[in-house]
Order: structure tokens, then C-alpha cells, then sequence
């Protein structure tokens, strides 16, 4: 199989090569896949949209199954019910749902990414969460087997939380349940949900999306952490902080390499702890071969700090802006 230089299919546009590439159209071609590579003891990752995830630079000796082209979409019955294959874009999914009369996933308009990273990281965003619709999910685990799940309050967890950030069961599909609505509320809801995310300027440039989760326990956004540290004028190499939202970082002109991601990212988390004593967790994903110099420092953690007359400030600020 050629060798596939993986900046070409990742969202962020970074990414060296890998040994082989595997592009499944069916759940059983991952299955072949997945048991390719167990013979072959070969490291692999799956890269859906690749929206949440930075590819490294360093070229990749293992595998990548791609998903894009699993992108079975179709309605199951006349009640809501409808089955979607992993690689359907979220903003599809979301069309098809409101052409078809049904309510639920006006929110994930302009989501970027695919249904299958959606599940997996439990994505929640302008009031809805993919838990609150899922009725099943069908796998393939590490060994090729299908796994059926047909309870999902036993694979999410919570915010950006799943069973399968650990098991690695790769997702095939799922069952959507919707119901019928007010279609017009929903498109309302659609188009403010585009219209958000292009005020905050989030499609001027690649990127993976949020860089770090929220922390509700601290009671302030981590975007709001991040530009209240003054991150917003930051920059390494190609890569910047998004000027209209300061958790995005930009691959700017698709000049950045990750290594000015991540370097940039360091200095951002650096940025809030000096200030707030708040430690940021990542969200973004960090595929492939990370550099040995910066991997002991991205999976650093660290306590909350004392809490700071800052942070007490930008609280009460944050919540009486919510009111």
C-alpha cells in the first residue's frame, strides 16, 4: 500500500507519513482492516474528520483507518429513527434530520467533524449533547469483533467522556432517535449555530477546534481563562491564537507545523496556571509520534492551584454575565 502523506486528509493540515492507509466503506472492511493490522502488529489510529485531533509531523510507521468513506445515512422508520454510518458529516446529518421533519440536532449544524468522533468524545455544544439521541451503537474492537451497544448510558460518561476513549472500539454506526417538531424553531436554531461559529471566526483557518475542555468545577469557560491571560497575542511559527476566540488555535495559511501547535498551545496552558492556578486538560487529540522534548510536558498535570483574587474576580464576573 503507498505511502500516504496524512496532512492531506487531516482537518488541521499537519501530519507526516504512514506505512499503510485503510479507507473502509463497510463495517466489515474495518473489521479486515483492524485484523490486518493484529497480524501484522502493526500501531495504528483512526482519524475520522480529524477535527478534534492534531496529526504530528514525524512520520508514522503504523496504520490509519480512515473513515470518511463510511457514509451510510438513511431513515429506519416514520417515528425518528435513523441510521448513520460513522463518516457522515455532522452538518449532513443535521440537514437530513430537519428535511425529514424531525427536531433534536439543529445543534450539531456547522459542528465540525464526523458522527463517529462526535460519539466518541460525547460532544455537547448550544444545548445539545449526541447522548441525549443515541439509541445504539455498533462497533468494531481491537481483535475485529462487532459489539453491539444497545444501552448508551453505559458508554458515556459524561462531558467529552466515553467508554471508548479507553477500550478503542473504533464506531461503525449508530442509531439516531429524533422526533417530530417545529422545524422552523429548528432551522432558527441551525442557522444561529452557523452564524456563531463564523463570528468567532472559526472557519478562517484550519485548527481542531477547542484546544482545551472546559472545567466545570471552575466555573469559568476556558476560552474565557485563555483570553483573560492575555493569550490572544500569542503566536509560534504558523500557528496563532484565534484573535475572535482564544481556546482555537490557527494553522495560519496551512504554514504551521504541529510542533508550533503544541510549543503554542504549552505556552497558553503556562499562561492561565500563572495567572489563575487553573490547569487546563486537552481536548485536542495528539496523534501519532509526538516529539520525545514536548510529550513529558503536554501529559504533565498538575493540581488547581491557590485560588487566585483573579480568578475569584472573573467567577463572579462570568456569573453574573450568565444571569
Amino acid at each position: 500500500m503507498p505511502i500516504q502523506r496524512l496532512a492531506e486528509i487531516a482537518y488541521y493540515q499537519t501530519g507526516g507519513t504512514c506505512s499503510r492507509l485503510y479507507l473502509p466503506k463497510s463495517t466489515s472492511e474495518i473489521q479486515d482492516a483492524v485484523r490486518e493490522i493484529h497480524r501484522l502488529s502493526q500501531p495504528f489510529f483512526v482519524l475520522g474528520g480529524g477535527t478534534n485531533s492534531l496529526v504530528c509531523d514525524d512520520n508514522w510507521s503504523g496504520a490509519v483507518i480512515a473513515l470518511t468513506h463510511m457514509g451510510g445515512l438513511r431513515a429506519l422508520d416514520k417515528n425518528g429513527r435513523i441510521f448513520c454510518e460513522a463518516g457522515v458529516e455532522n452538518s449532513k446529518f443535521a440537514r437530513f434530520a430537519v428535511d425529514h421533519g424531525l427536531t433534536g440536532a439543529g445543534w450539531m449544524n456547522r459542528l465540525p467533524g464526523q458522527m463517529g468522533g462526535t460519539i466518541r468524545m460525547n460532544a455537547r455544544c448550544y444545548g445539545g449533547e449526541i447522548s441525549q439521541i443515541v439509541k445504539k451503537i455498533t462497533c468494531v474492537d481491537l481483535l475485529g469483533n462487532i459489539i453491539v451497544h444497545d444501552d448508551p448510558s453505559k458508554v458515556f460518561r459524561g462531558y467529552k467522556d466515553t467508554s471508548f476513549m479507553q477500550t478503542g472500539e473504533i464506531i461503525a454506526s449508530v442509531e439516531i432517535q429524533l422526533e417530530p417538531g417545529d422545524t422552523a424553531a429548528t432551522q432558527d436554531l441551525m442557522k444561529f449555530c452557523e452564524d456563531d461559529r463564523i463570528l468567532k471566526g472559526q472557519f478562517t483557518h484550519p485548527s481542531c477546534g477547542c484546544v482545551f475542555k472546559n472545567d466545570y468545577t471552575v466555573g469559568v469557560p476556558s476560552g474565557l481563562l485563555l483570553e483573560s491571560s492575555g493569550v490572544k497575542s500569542l503566536s509560534r511559527g504558523g500557528a496563532v491564537v484565534n484573535p475572535r476566540h482564544a481556546n482555537f488555535v490557527f494553522n495560519k495559511d496551512k504554514l504551521a507545523s504541529s510542533r508550533d501547535i503544541l510549543e503554542l498551545s504549552l505556552m497558553m496552558r503556562e499562561a492561565v496556571y500563572a495567572k489563575f492556578g487553573v490547569w487546563l486538560e486537552y481536548e485536542m487529540e495528539i496523534l501519532g509520534n509526538m516529539p520525545d522534548d514536548l510529550a513529558k510536558s503536554i501529559r504533565e498535570v498538575r493540581p488547581l492551584g491557590v485560588e487566585t483574587p483573579e480568578l475569584v474576580a472573573l467567577r463572579k464576573k462570568f456569573s453574573a454575565k450568565s444571569r
